[in-house]
C-alpha cells in the first residue's frame, strides 16, 4: 500500500477540526490511536514514509485509515488488505527465518501435546538468549511449568558435588551426570543455555568412560538420556562440536543481517536509517544487544537479558557501587569522570547497549535509568566491592568526596584516615559517611575521624548539626581524658556562637581541659582552641587586649590558619589596620575555607578604610573560594551582600541590587528549610541603602520592616539579634532621611534648609538610636559614628548639624573616617554661611582621602562629594568653577556619581548668581534647553555629555 498517498487522500475529505481541537488524520492524532490499539506509536513515520514496520503495526494502521475512509463515505484501494498478524513476536518476525522456525516448531510440538526436543546453535549474538525468551514466555503464557538452566563458566546453575581425592574419571563423569540429572524438571519444559567455556567441578565435562567431552554433547546426551518423558527440552549452544551423533534436530541460528537489524531498529524505535545505520555498526550486528538497546531505550524496566550481557552487567555494578558512595545526594548526577573511574573506561565508549542505561546530563554528567537503579540491586558484593577498590585509587582531587565514600564502604579506615591526613579540607567531604565512620572497629582511627567532622561543621558554624552532635558525643565517651578535653573546648565554641557565654565558660573550667597534659597531641591541640575561644570571649564583651593577648600566646600556634585568622579579627577590631590586613593576608590558601574568611574580613575592613575597589575584589574573590570549598549557603550569602554593598559605594546600586538578589537566593524564606533568621534579616536589612540609592524609599522602608519582623522570630544569638535590630532601624531611618531630601541615597548629598515631616521623623529615630545604652564594641562605635553623620545630614538647623559633625569627628579613628567627618561638618559650614571654614575642612578632606592606604581609587563617593562641596564653594566665580568641576569629574571612577555633583554645582549656581541660565548656556553650548530650570538643564546637559564621551572612549 502507498500509505502517504491514502493518507494525502484522506485528508483532504476530513472536516476542518473544531478549536482547539487536534487534526483528525494528522501524524500525531495516528500516533495517538495507534497508542491505544496496542501498537507501536514510534513506528507510523517508518511505515508511511518507507512501507517498514511489523505486520501488528501495519494492520493497526491499515485498521485506523478503514475506520476514517468510512468516515469520509470513500473506500480504501482494493487489494491492499492488511492480515492480523500471526502470534510471533515482533523480535523474531523481524529477525531471521531460521528463528522463527525454531519458535514455532518448538510451540507446536508443545501445544499438540508432544515433548519436543529441539537443539540450536549459534555464535555470540546469533539470538540464542531472545529466542529462549521468547519461548519461556509463550510457554509461561500457557501455564506450561518452566524450568530455565545457565551452563556457563564453573557449572553455571548446576551445582556439583565434590568428589573424593584420587577419584577416577569415570567417578567424576558419573558425578557430573548425577548434577544434571537432578536439576532436570519430572514436568513441563526445559530450556538451556550452554557455553563452550563450560566446566564442573574444575573438571571438563567428561563421557561415561571419563574421556572429555564438548560442553553441548555432553549436555544435549545427558539431557536426552535422563530426561523423564512427556519433558519438553530446547537446548541453545555455541557451535556444533561434539553434536554431530546426536539424534534430535539441530538449527542453525545466525546473526540478523545488516538490513535485518537496520529495519528492526527504525520498527522498533521510530528512528530513520542513518541512526539506525550506525547503532547496527556500533552492536556489530549482535541480537542480545540489539534486544537490549531496544528494551533499555524503549523504557523497559523488565528488560531480562540486562545481567547476562558483560558490557551492561558491568554498568549495573558500577552503578551499585556510584549509589554506594553518592551519600550526599543520592538524586543527583553521576560526573563523567566518576563513571569513567567506576567503569574503568570512558562512559561514551560504552557499546550502544550498555550507553543506553545511563541518561547524559547537560554538564557531562549522567544520571541512572529507572532499569538501572531496579538492577544494581541485584550486583555481586565482591563485584561492587570491586568498584569501591577502583574508585578508592583514583587521585583525581574533583573525585575526592567519592573515593572516601568509597574507603568508607570498604572500612578501609587507616586509608581514610591518611587521605585526610594528606588533604584535610577533604574533611568537608565526611559529613555524610558519618553513620559508616562511626561503626569503624578501630577506636583510634573512629576517633580521629569523629574528630575531623567535628572541625568542618564546627569551622562552618554548624554547631547545631546532627552530624556533629553525634560526633562531639561520640569523643565524649572516650575514655581517653585529652579526647574528651578536646571535645569540651568544641563543646565551648557551640556554646559561645549560640551566644551562651556563661555555658562556654563553664565548659572551659570543666578538669578535663584545666587539667590537659600538654604532651598529647589531643591536648597541644585543645590548648590552642581553647585559647582561641578565650579570644573570642573576651572580644565579645569589648576587651581587645585580653583577646589579643590569648591570640597571642605561643600555645595558639598550632592552631595554624585558624589562629592566624583570629588575629587578623583581634587586630582589625582594635584597630591595629596595617596587622590586621597582614594577618587577614596571610591565611594560605591551602585552606579554601579560612581563607576565603580571611578574604571576607579583608573585604569588610577595605570598606571601613575607604577602598571599596579593593574591598569589592576581596569579597569576590571570597565568594568564589567559598563556593569552592563548599562554604555553607548563609556564608556564601553574607559575603555576596556585602559585595552588593561594596558596589553601591562605587556608585552601581542597580549591580548591587542584583548581587543582593543572589544573596537572598541562598537563603530563601522557606519553612522546610529553617535558615538562620539572623543571617536573612541581615541580607535584607543591607539591602535598604541599595534601594535607596536607587531612590526606592517605599520598597526600602518595606524591605527594614520585614527585616525587623524576621529579627523578631529569631530565638538564638540573641546579642547578634539586638545589633542586627539596632541597624537596621538606623537603616530605616535613612529611608526617611532619603525621602526627606526628594535625591537618591549616593553622594553627594546635601543637608536641607527647610524641614520636612519626614526629615524629622528621622532625627527622631537617629536620636533614640544614638542615646540608647549599647555594648562597648567596633561595630557599635563604627555605627554610632555613622549615625551622627546621617544626624547632621537630616537636621535643618546649622547649628545642630554642626554640633553632630563633631561628635562624629570625635569619634574618628583612621584617616577615611576622620575624611569622612571633615566633608559633612563642611557641608554644614556652608549651609550655615561659613564658606572659609568649609573649605578649610575640605582641604583637609582631600588630604586625608590621599593617605587612604591601599590598591585602587579612594572612596569615589565621597571624592565626588568633596567635587560637590568645592563648587558650591566658589559657584560665584562662574564659567571657571564650572570648567574646574568638568575637569575634576573626568576621573572614570566618579562617573556614576557625575548627575549628583551637577545637580549641586547647578542648584548652587542658580541660587548665587542672577545670570546662571546665561553662564549655563554658554557653558554647555547650546545643550541646555528654554524649558528647563537652570539647575536642571546644566545636570542634563552634562550628564548626556558625559554618557556620549564615555560611549566615544569605549
Amino acid at each position: 500500500m502507498d500509505w502517504k498517498s491514502v493518507l494525502t487522500d484522506l485528508r483532504r475529505h476530513l472536516p476542518p477540526p473544531a478549536s482547539g481541537r487536534q487534526q483528525r488524520g494528522s501524524l500525531r492524532w495516528l500516533e495517538a490511536e495507534m497508542r491505544v490499539r496496542g501498537a507501536n506509536p514510534a513506528a507510523l513515520r517508518n511505515i508511511v514514509y518507507r512501507d517498514v514496520g511489523t505486520v501488528h503495526d501495519k494492520a493497526a494502521l491499515h485498521g485506523i485509515l478503514h475506520d476514517l475512509a468510512r468516515e469520509t463515505g470513500r473506500e480504501l484501494p482494493a487489494g491492499d488488505v492488511v492480515v492480523a498478524p500471526p502470534a510471533l513476536p515482533d523480535t523474531l518476525e523481524l529477525l531471521g527465518r531460521s528463528k522463527k522456525r525454531a519458535y514455532k516448531q518448538f510451540l507446536a510440538g508443545v501445544r499438540a501435546g508432544r515433548a519436543p526436543r529441539l537443539i540450536v546453535t549459534g555464535r555470540a549474538g546469533a539470538g540464542k538468549t531472545v529466542l529462549l525468551d521468547h519461548v519461556s514466555r509463550a510457554l509461561a503464557a500457557a501455564d506450561v511449568p518452566v524450568t530455565r538452566l545457565l551452563l556457563s563458566g564453573d557449572a553455571g546453575d548446576v551445582p556439583m558435588p565434590t568428589t573424593r581425592r584420587g577419584s577416577s574419571y569415570a567417578e567424576v563423569a558419573q558425578a557430573q551426570a548425577d548434577a544434571l540429572r537432578m536439576a532436570l524438571p519430572a514436568s513441563g519444559a526445559v530450556l538451556i543455555r550452554v557455553t563452550d567455556d563450560l566446566s564442573l567441578g574444575g573438571q571438563p565435562p567428561r563421557h561415561a568412560d571419563g574421556t572429555p567431552a564438548s560442553p553441548a554433547g555432553w549436555v544435549a546426551s545427558t539431557v536426552l538420556t535422563h530426561l523423564r518423558p512427556g519433558v519438553a527440552a530446547l537446548i541453545a549452544a555455541e557451535s556444533r562440536r561434539g553434536l554431530e551423533e546426536i539424534s534430535v534436530e539441530v538449527i542453525d541460528l545466525r546473526p540478523p543481517s545488516r538490513a535485518e537489524a537496520r529495519t528492526y531498529l527504525m520498527t522498533a524505535l521510530g528512528i530513520a536509517q542513518p541512526e539506525a545505520d550506525a547503532l547496527v555498526r556500533e552492536t556489530g550486528r549482535h541480537l542480545d544487544r540489539l534486544t537490549l538497546l531496544v528494551s533499555l531505550r524503549s523504557g523497559d524496566t523488565d528488560a531480562g537479558n540486562i545481567r547476562s550481557d558483560p558490557d551492561t552487567r558491568r554498568v549495573v555494578e558500577a552503578g551499585a557501587a556510584l549509589n554506594g558512595v553518592n551519600l550526599r545526594d543520592p538524586h543527583a548526577a553521576w560526573p563523567g569522570p566518576l563513571v569513567a573511574a567506576a567503569l574503568g573506561t570512558d562512559p561514551h565508549e560504552l557499546p550502544p547497549h550498555a550507553r543506553a542505561l545511563l541518561r547524559p546530563v547537560d554538564d557531562g554528567g549522567v544520571h541512572p535509568t529507572p532499569v538501572l537503579r531496579a538492577a544494581w540491586g541485584s550486583a555481586a558484593p565482591s563485584a561492587i566491592r570491586a568498584v569501591y577498590g577502583r574508585l578508592a585509587d583514583t587521585l583525581e582531587p574533583a573525585l575526592a568526596p567519592y573515593r572516601l565514600a568509597a574507603l568508607a564502604q570498604l572500612g578501609d579506615w587507616p586509608a581514610l584516615t591518611a587521605a585526610l591526613d594528606a588533604r584535610p579540607d577533604d574533611a568537608r567531604h565526611l559529613p555524610p559517611l558519618w553513620p559508616l565512620i562511626r561503626r569503624a572497629g578501630s577506636l583510634p582511627d573512629r576517633e580521629r575521624l569523629a574528630r575531623a567532622v567535628v572541625m568542618h561543621h564546627a569551622g562552618r558554624g554548624e554547631y547545631s548539626e546532627p552530624a556533629l552532635r553525634d560526633a562531639l558525643f561520640t569523643l565524649m565517651e572516650s575514655p581517653r581524658d585529652p579526647v574528651r578535653a578536646w571535645a569540651r573546648v568544641k563543646l565551648a565554641e557551640s556554646s559561645l556562637e549560640i551566644g551562651m557565654v556563661d555555658s562556654a565558660r563553664r565548659q572551659l573550667e570543666h578538669p578535663d581541659v584545666t587539667g590537659m597534659d600538654a604532651l598529647d597531641s589531643w591536648s597541644v591541640a585543645a590548648q590552642a582552641d581553647a585559647l582561641l575561644v578565650q579570644a573570642a570571649l573576651a572580644r565579645w564583651e569589648g576587651h581587645l587586649d585580653a583577646a589579643t593577648r590569648a591570640v597571642s600566646d605561643p600555645r595558639t600556634a598550632v592552631g595554624g590558619p585558624r589562629a592566624q585568622l583570629w588575629r587578623g579579627l583581634i587586630a582589625k577590631d582594635a584597630g591595629r589596620w596595617d596587622e590586621a590586613l597582614a594577618a587577614l593576608q596571610g591565611v594560605p590558601a591551602s585552606s579554601p575555607l579560612l581563607s576565603a574568611r580571611a578574604r571576607y574580613q579583608e573585604g569588610d575592613l577595605r570598606l571601613r578604610l575607604g577602598q571599596p575597589q579593593a574591598a569589592l575584589d576581596a569579597l569576590l574573590d571570597a565568594a568564589a573560594r567559598l563556593d569552592a570549598a563548599g562554604g555553607s549557603a548563609e556564608e556564601a550569602a553574607r559575603v555576596l551582600a556585602r559585595s552588593a554593598t561594596a558596589l553601591r559605594r562605587l556608585g552601581r546600586p542597580a549591580e548591587g541590587l542584583t548581587q543582593l538578589g543572589r544573596a537572598l537566593e541562598r537563603v530563601p524564606d522557606d519553612p522546610r528549610r529553617r535558615p538562620d533568621s539572623v543571617v536573612r534579616a541581615r541580607l535584607l536589612s543591607e539591602g535598604v541603602p541599595i534601594l535607596l540609592a536607587l531612590n526606592r524609599p517605599d520598597d526600602a522602608l518595606a524591605q527594614g520592616a520585614l527585616a525587623l519582623a524576621v529579627l523578631a522570630r529569631s530565638d538564638a544569638r540573641p546579642a547578634e539579634t539586638r545589633y542586627r535590630e539596632r541597624r537596621t532601624r538606623y537603616r530605616l531611618a535613612l529611608a526617611y532621611l532619603t525621602r526627606g531630601l526628594g535625591v537618591p541615597y549616593l553622594q553627594p548629598l546635601g543637608g536641607p534648609l527647610r524641614d520636612h515631616p519626614d526629615l524629622a521623623h528621622a532625627r527622631t529615630m537617629l536620636d533614640a538610636l544614638i542615646h540608647a545604652e549599647t555594648p562597648h564594641g567596633d561595630r557599635e562605635a563604627i555605627l554610632t559614628f555613622d549615625m551622627h553623620l546621617s544626624r547632621a545630614l537630616a537636621e535643618p538647623d546649622r547649628a545642630a548639624a554642626l554640633d553632630s559633625t563633631e561628635a562624629a569627628l570625635a569619634l574618628a579613628r583612621h584617616p577615611y573616617e576622620e575624611a569622612q567627618a571633615r566633608a559633612q561638618r563642611a557641608e554644614a559650614r556652608l549651609r550655615a554661611g561659613q564658606v572659609d571654614a568649609a573649605l578649610a575642612d575640605i582641604n583637609r578632606a582631600h588630604a586625608l582621602l590621599r593617605r587612604v592606604p591601599g590598591p585602587g581609587h579612594p572612596d569615589p563617593g565621597l571624592a565626588a562629594q568633596l567635587v560637590a562641596l568645592e563648587a558650591r564653594s566658589m559657584i560665584a566665580d562662574g564659567l571657571p568653577t564650572l570648567r574646574w568641576v568638568r575637569e575634576a569629574l573626568d576621573d572614570p571612577a566618579l562617573r556614576p556619581f557625575q548627575p549628583g555633583v551637577w545637580r549641586d554645582t547647578g542648584a548652587a549656581l542658580e541660587a548665587a548668581r542672577p545670570d546662571a541660565e546665561h553662564l549655563i548656556r554658554e557653558f554647555v553650548s547650546g545643550g541646555a534647553t528654554d524649558s528647563l530650570r537652570p539647575a536642571d538643564a546644566l545636570r542634563v546637559a552634562m550628564t548626556a555629555a558625559s554618557s556620549s564621551t564615555q560611549t566615544e572612549r569605549s
